[in-house]
């Protein structure tokens, strides 16, 4: 009976083994891909974004929005068709994307952020609600990421006025962000009934 217990303990122990070289040698694989796919140049070399691409390490994103989001992006980014970059090496740079260990995000407070943004003078371009008009365009919400919306802020083009550190710090920049991420979704056309027929 002993023997039996020791062979079965043993059997558990190798494929315990066996599922974490797996892992391991999926995550290579996926670090590979995102590497040679050229990624790290927009989001960082560790999935942490920078000024060019917002943070992809840890999101929790799941497998299908991640795909569908590199096939049809929004903002600056290029479209990956299947042909210049497979589903499976997708699934392979997700794994090693969740695999990564970041820090935490920058926590923002939405009250801190609203005074912070009425004190800097956001609302004279952006209105009250971030949602703009004819001086700035709209930023909530749904707003950009914090590093984009951070680094933008800093070198900003057009007639807007550059927010260096003296003036606004990254944790205030982390507040007026989740200001704008609380803002409200603007009801849809067939709730307005002055756009009724």
């Amino acid at each position: 009976m002993r023997k039996k217990i020791l062979t079965i303990a043993g059997a558990f122990a190798m494929f315990a083994l066996f599922s974490i070289s797996t892992r391991l040698a999926a995550q290579e694989a996926g670090l590979q891909r995102y590497t040679a796919s050229g990624c790290a140049a927009c989001h960082g070399a560790s999935g942490q974004g920078n000024n060019l691409g917002p943070r992809l390490a840890g999101s929790g994103q799941p497998l299908e929005a991640f795909i569908d989001y590199v096939r049809n992006p929004v903002w600056s980014m290029i479209a990956y068709p299947e042909e210049t970059i497979s589903d499976d090496d997708l699934d392979a740079i997700h794994a090693w994307l969740a695999s990564v260990d970041m820090a935490p995000q920058r926590v923002g407070s939405a009250e801190r952020g609203a005074m912070l943004y009425r004190r800097n003078g956001c609302y004279q371009c952006h209105a009250n609600e971030g949602q703009g008009g004819a001086q700035g365009p709209r930023l909530g919400p749904n707003p950009i990421t914090l590093t984009r919306f951070t680094w933008y802020s800093r070198h900003p083009a057009r007639g807007m006025p550059p927010y260096a550190e003296a003036v606004m710090s990254d944790q205030d920049f982390a507040d007026v962000h989740a200001f704008l991420a609380a803002r409200p979704q603007p009801p849809s056309l067939e709730d307005l009934p002055q756009l009724r027929p």
